[in-house]
């Protein structure tokens, strides 16, 4: 024999016995305070201090193979459920011995939320960080500002708010006591692990770190001195909740192989489907990802055949280049098996490498078998090869143009008299200079690691005509 019970919840300001009241009301008969069963309309005279209270949802007798049992205590534990806020128990009437069950996503007490599609978008309200609102970043100390040079050490003042001489103590409080708490003090910033960086900001009982350091600058602000000082240095920074990733922290508590989200966008996508391709699944799982598996992999396959292995798909639409937006745009149209629509496409092959043109080659014709037509404005002479029709616009460009120049497969239009022909057929060329112009002035860009730069020095001449 056994009691289903649920914990009962106070509203806030609600007392125990006008809780206890509204139960009686809703048909409720019976609680278990300390342990013994109490009538609800015999509680007047008891005083609940200390006291353990339940509320009593049914008395069970488990029977076997009994339907009417069964859906019995299917509205039962519903019902405790329901009262317990997601939390039932059953006791055993023999031994007061119990076992507690939830409907909640709860461990080590944190509440979980349930997962959703709108939980892992930053583009939707439930999804997004509540700090930044989704957009990864805040106005506030900029980090860029603060060390503008990260090919610097902290000991080369890599942290500018800490040189001259009046704000040299606060660097000379880390320099002086970095080997107590083994700081690497010569390393250059941008080598600095994640752990370090945040000692920087977070600061110890050795030194201020640079968040009490403009936090005492803001106290402080009635000075006009500290009010330049923080305007140098305000301006977009990372999320200091989500840490730029854009989604509420519960989006990352749910993992796949020990991954976040975050952590999957952070990869380039061949290294994200080499993810997939290694993921094991039990026989359950497998069963339920393997349509949601082919639809991912066919989509990083169609990414990879356009030329764009080496993006993260938590890249920044405003930093593609025109080619780059156009080729994710055909890896969209091939993953949606669109047929019978026309796709025209201005110069799909920008920014893509010889070697990776003859893989964008074969994705417009796969969109051409699919039965839809491709019209491409092009000059590369390798997708013109592969042209079913060329279409020569000329004789020149701008007002000197607009005239059908010649028309049909690429050897008729080696045979046709027009400037593209003369190219192609090797009549025209443009010479190679025999003297290269000589340069004095030039830029130099230092460390640039920006998206798949790996800490490049290049040197930009001034007054030149310099190809990347």
């Amino acid at each position: 024999k056994w009691l289903l019970i649920s914990p009962i919840h106070l509203e806030d300001g609600r007392k125990l016995e006008d809780k206890l009241k509204v139960l009686l009301q809703q048909g409720f008969a019976r609680i278990l305070v300390n342990n013994e069963t109490m009538r609800l309309d015999e509680v007047e005279k008891i005083n609940f201090t200390k006291k353990e209270v339940f509320l009593i949802i049914d008395r069970i007798v488990v029977e076997k193979n009994d339907e009417e049992f069964k859906n019995r205590m299917a509205d039962a534990i519903q019902t405790a459920y329901f009262e317990g806020r997601g939390t039932c128990i059953l006791q055993e009437l023999a031994t007061n011995n119990r076992v507690e069950f939830s409907s909640n996503f709860e461990l080590d007490g944190i509440t979980f939320l349930e997962p959703s599609i709108h939980l892992f978008s930053f583009n939707n309200p439930f999804g997004a960080c509540s700090v930044c609102e989704g957009y990864g970043n805040v106005i506030g100390i900029d980090n860029d500002l603060v060390v503008p040079n990260t090919a610097l050490s902290v000991y080369e003042n890599a942290i500018f708010p800490w040189r001259g001489e009046s704000m040299s103590w606060f660097r000379d409080q880390l320099v002086n006591n970095s080997h107590k708490f083994d700081f690497p003090i010569h390393k250059p910033y941008f080598e600095l692990s994640e752990e370090h960086k945040n000692l920087i900001w977070e600061g110890n009982k050795y030194f201020i770190g640079l968040n009490d350091f403009f936090k005492e600058l803001e106290e402080k602000n009635y000075k006009i001195q500290n009010r330049v000082l923080l305007s140098r240095y305000r301006g977009k920074t990372k999320c200091h909740s989500c840490k730029g990733k854009r989604l509420r922290a519960e989006a990352n508590y749910v993992k796949i192989a020990e991954a976040t989200i975050s952590d999957l966008v952070d990869l380039p996508i061949v290294k994200l489907k080499d993810f997939f391709n290694k993921l094991t699944l039990n026989d359950y799982d497998a069963i339920l990802a393997k349509r949601l598996l082919i639809e991912i992999n066919n989509r990083l396959d169609f990414l990879m055949k356009v030329g764009l292995s080496y993006l993260t798909l938590n890249r920044n639409s405003a930093t593609l280049s025109g080619g780059e937006s156009q080729r994710i745009n055909l890896a969209t149209s091939l993953g949606s098996s669109l047929v019978g629509s026309m796709y025209i496409l201005d110069e799909p092959s920008i920014g893509l490498h010889p070697k990776d043109t003859e893989q964008l080659i074969d994705v417009l014709k796969n969109l051409r078998d699919l039965g839809n037509t491709v019209i491409v404005v092009e000059h590369d002479e390798d997708i013109m090869k592969a042209a079913d029709m060329i279409i020569d616009i000329g004789p020149e460009a701008g007002i000197n143009g607009g005239h059908l120049v010649a028309q049909g497969t690429y050897n008729e239009i080696l045979k046709a008299q027009s400037l593209t022909a003369k190219y192609l057929n090797g009549l025209e060329k443009i010479d190679v200079p025999l003297k290269r112009r000589k340069f004095k002035n030039f830029v130099e860009v230092i460390g640039a690691r920006e998206n798949n730069l790996k800490n490049q020095n290049v040197t930009f001449p001034l007054e030149c005509l310099t190809v990347i």
